[in-house]
């Protein structure tokens, strides 16, 4: 039950960080912003999510920090698999699932910076 609760919160945390991530792109699209500056923001705004909710995973676990970078990197991209299905009518590219490995291996090298730089 400890767990259930603790990914819960982070996966609201996750969440409350994906809308106001979409607000803040959403204001820099609409104030006429080249696309691929707002697509470049875009991306790195949820590499350094994933960094940094791997890094805080990493902080709470004990031993073998890439095990919990890897969870908490796949819950949230579970989410954001779901997310696009249906957003993008069940439309599925090589270079999504290119971009999903790539934000799991930012959020499984957080949380070993984040077991690394935990104090004893």
């Amino acid at each position: 039950m400890k767990y259930i609760k603790e990914y819960g919160i982070l996966l609201l945390k996750f969440l409350g960080f994906l809308i106001g991530g979409s607000l803040f792109v959403s204001v820099l699209y609409y104030f006429l912003m080249p696309t691929k500056v707002v697509k470049v923001i875009s991306i790195i705004y949820m590499l350094l999510l994933f960094l940094l909710f791997g890094f805080k995973a990493g902080k709470q676990t004990e031993a073998k920090g890439f095990l919990a970078g890897l969870k908490i990197g796949s819950l949230f991209l579970f989410l954001l698999f779901l997310l696009s299905l249906f957003l993008n009518r069940f439309e599925i590219h090589f270079f999504t699932f290119l971009y999903y490995g790539i934000l799991l291996l930012s959020s499984v090298f957080g949380s070993m910076l984040g077991i690394n730089t935990k104090k004893e």
